[in-house]
């Protein structure tokens, strides 16, 4: 396995979009900063040209992160029907759970590396560009990650088993927002009128993630739930859904036809 995963570090870290996707994300953020530091020096007045609302802001947007983890499951993935290379590798005798779970692990891997590379360029500019709040902006980030990380996992584990099942990109893109986004909307659309479906969306992740956010006064992060139960419900709930779909995906690409 360790040869495998070597193997496909080595793939990826000589695929050009390994390095556009992490420099397009931290341009787009640290833009973000360079215009609330150019209003801000035109106009004194402005209260958001400030530590505070740069990190805050990122940490409201946790939920386009979870979108962005669709991203980059399905790019370090690869090709892999397209090519035949899974065939091929099946055929050398790499065993195919060897290979899913590999793959998932690589896909990790890159994930929060390059996690923290763009949050890292994101937070250097705000801190270099901006009004220092003195909000311990940079703990409630943590706190952030923390609790969404098992979330993110779940995506990651998602996207890797139905890239593996559905020969087609697009079809298992199309899964992956289905299960992902939709099914979750949905739940909690019915959760309206039904209480078993209000009980289900709350711990779906799309729902839990979008339950993470800041206030401003007090500068604190909000989770779904309140006090350390929060974290704990973050991580069970990702975590228990992260094993099942690895468990259903290591399953049926144990049995299914490689092409």
């Amino acid at each position: 396995m360790i040869s495998y995963i070597k193997s496909e570090l080595y793939r990826i870290l000589h695929y050009k979009w390994t390095y556009l996707f992490i420099a397009i994300c931290s341009t787009l953020l640290v833009s973000s900063n360079i215009v609330l530091a150019a209003v801000k020096w035109s106009e004194t007045t402005f209260p958001y040209g400030n530590t505070a609302f740069s990190i805050g802001n990122f940490i409201g947007g946790m939920s386009f992160v979870f979108i962005l983890c669709i991203t980059v499951g399905s790019m370090v993935f690869g090709n892999e029907h397209g090519n035949h290379t899974m065939k091929n590798s099946v055929s050398y005798g790499i065993p195919r759970g060897m290979i899913y779970v590999s793959k998932l692990l690589v896909e990790i891997i890159y994930a929060v590396v390059a996690f923290f590379i763009i949050t890292g360029f994101h937070v250097a500019s705000a801190y270099l560009l901006l009004e220092h709040s003195h909000l311990n902006e940079l703990y409630e980030l943590g706190k952030v990650f923390i609790a969404s990380f098992p979330i993110y996992l779940f995506v990651l584990a998602m996207v890797n088993c139905f890239a593996f099942i559905f020969e087609s990109t697009g079809a298992a893109i199309g899964a992956d927002v289905g299960l992902a986004i939709a099914f979750p909307i949905v739940g909690s659309l019915l959760g309206m009128k039904f209480d078993i479906f209000n009980k289900l969306a709350q711990i779906l992740p799309w729902n839990i993630i979008n339950g993470i956010g800041i206030t401003m006064d007090p500068y604190a992060i909000t989770l779904p739930w309140k006090g350390d139960a929060g974290y704990y419900n973050c991580w069970i709930a990702s975590i228990v859904q992260m094993i099942l779909i690895t468990v259903i995906g290591y399953v049926i690409i144990r049995r299914k036809e490689i092409k």
